[in-house]
């Protein structure tokens, strides 16, 4: 099939549910001028664009995204007659699908997938013998009704990819703790499916880092969460007889591991020079006030300085409405944003003057890429900069937790308290009331040698200083009970990973 066939085909069928902004000539012409294009979605990780950064140009544009989670593009021609002459829709598209099936661009690619978000469970059970696949259908359709979006859209995700495909015709009754063991198993040899990449093949668990092994027990713990609800919702609407199902299911103990990806000053300003400039905005925001990128995409003009010298935050996830002060510096940037505005028009706006929901994420990586940060900081990491920034600073923890809209103190400490390693440093080494007038005489005789043993332990990454590696051991934990043969499947699994990365260090 030729290009042009294809791309007449597309029209006749995805896309008349997936229809483009600016097909027209009439429509592309009333597009503003500005530097970012304008972009239209055919597939996941495929899209097609208006480039107009002036009133001289104004380009078709095709763009991929890349195994690395990064985006390539290519100029397909004219848009408007501008002295070049000009292609229409229907030809931009054929010349972009020809650019797609390129083997260079094929090969660095993610694979197209259709646009649009997982609804279902992906099975439909049949016959009378009632099912895995049977009861997490029908606690889906609850909770289609009980949960949030989101918290429902993730169930879907989890259950599809971890648990359908090797349990969702086995009988429910039949459910039992060696079931459980395959599924952990499973997991821990799983490798996550990150955005539109391909299932990835099952691995050894000896190839597991300590972290990886952690986030693999919190997606067991998830998916036993899942079933347990499943099998109990089965059993309270007498789709089955015995208890069995649900009781043999049990999380097992996972080490809390801090959040270490946060930025100082200097990376700060390095990232905010490499962001889109309504990103540069959202990441400002950010950081002047702790708060989740939903918030933020939710504050209206009205939320700002009429309260207190801050931000009125509505009620967001689990976290009840709060307020979040601001500094000074902070709050003149709000007050800046909101100049020229109604009471109820949003604080920030994206690049195509919409509010901001899910369209940071892609321009975020890019700008975190560009300069230079870790990459795996995503833009909940600004919310950790700020609350670290502020522990660094000695601010009480309560206070930081009602910044954040924590109910106590104790998430705090357990997160953040870790990040202030230089700060903890100084306030020992200066604070610590003299005991020994002998030692201290010895101190200020020693003083050349000590320094040069402080600056021999420094690291030129500050992320590093005084780092523990983390501990497996599982920690005394109330709510994890695990079947014998988990617990023993997992203390086994601890064992050799461990070993792994004492071997690796030696």
């Amino acid at each position: 099939m030729s290009f042009s066939r294809r791309a007449t085909r597309y029209l006749k069928s995805e896309g008349l549910d997936n229809v483009c902004a600016f097909e027209t000539r009439k429509q592309i012409e009333q597009l503003n001028v500005r530097s970012t294009a304008y972009w239209h979605s055919l597939y996941q990780g495929r899209h097609i664009g208006i480039h107009k950064p002036d009133d001289a140009i104004c380009n078709w544009t095709a763009r991929i995204l890349t195994k690395d989670k990064l985006y390539r593009q290519k100029c397909l021609g004219s848009a408007l007659e501008l002295g070049n002459g000009l292609i229409d829709y229907s030809t931009a598209l054929a010349r972009a699908f020809a650019w797609f099936e390129t083997s260079e661009i094929k090969a660095m690619a993610t694979s197209p997938r259709a646009i649009g978000r997982i609804k279902d469970v992906n099975i439909c059970p049949i016959g009378e013998v009632y099912t895995v696949g049977h009861a997490l259908k029908d606690y889906c359709e609850w909770t289609r009704i009980a949960r949030s979006e989101g918290g429902h859209y993730n169930n879907l995700v989890l259950i599809n990819y971890h648990l359908i495909p090797n349990f969702a015709f086995l009988p429910l009754e039949s459910f039992n703790a060696r079931h459980l063991r395959d599924l952990a198993q499973q997991v821990l040899e799983t490798p996550p499916k990150y955005g539109f990449r391909e299932r990835q093949p099952r691995s050894g668990i000896e190839k597991l880092s300590s972290d990886e092994l952690r986030r693999r027990k919190r997606t067991f713990n998830s998916l036993v969460t899942i079933l347990k609800m499943a099998f109990k919702h089965a059993w309270d609407n007498a789709a089955i007889e015995s208890e069995r199902p649900w009781r043999c299911l049990k999380r097992i103990p996972v080490n809390h591991s801090p959040r270490t990806i946060f930025l100082d000053r200097n990376e700060c300003t390095r990232l905010l020079e490499e962001c889109t400039p309504a990103l540069n905005k959202l990441v400002l925001a950010a950081l002047y006030s702790g708060c989740r990128v939903g918030e933020l995409g939710s504050l209206i003009v009205g939320d700002v300085g009429k309260q207190g010298f801050g931000l009125r935050v509505d009620a967001f996830k689990r976290s009840p409405a709060r307020f979040v002060f601001l500094p000074d510096e902070g709050m003149a940037f709000f007050l800046e944003q909101c100049e020229g505005k109604s009471a109820q028009d949003f604080v920030l706006n994206s690049d195509m003057g919409k509010p901001w929901r899910k369209q940071h994420t892609q321009l975020f990586r890019r700008a975190v890429a560009r300069a230079g940060l870790p990459r795996d900081l995503v833009f909940h990491g600004l919310r950790h900069t700020y609350a670290s920034d502020l522990v660094r600073a000695g601010v009480p923890l309560d206070v930081v937790a009602k910044q954040l809209g924590h109910a106590s103190s104790i998430t705090v400490s357990n997160t953040y308290g870790h990040l202030a390693e230089q700060y903890r440093e100084e306030q020992v080494r200066t604070k610590f009331s003299p005991l020994s007038m002998e030692q201290v005489q010895l101190a200020k005789l020693r003083k050349p040698e000590l320094d040069q043993l402080w600056s021999n332990v420094q690291t030129d990454d500050w992320r590093e200083y005084a780092r523990m590696a983390p501990n497996n051991h599982q920690p005394r934990q109330a709510f994890a009970n695990p079947v014998r043969e988990i617990a023993e499947y997992f203390n086994d699994v601890d064992a050799l990973v461990s070993k792994a990365e004492r071997t690796k260090l030696n």
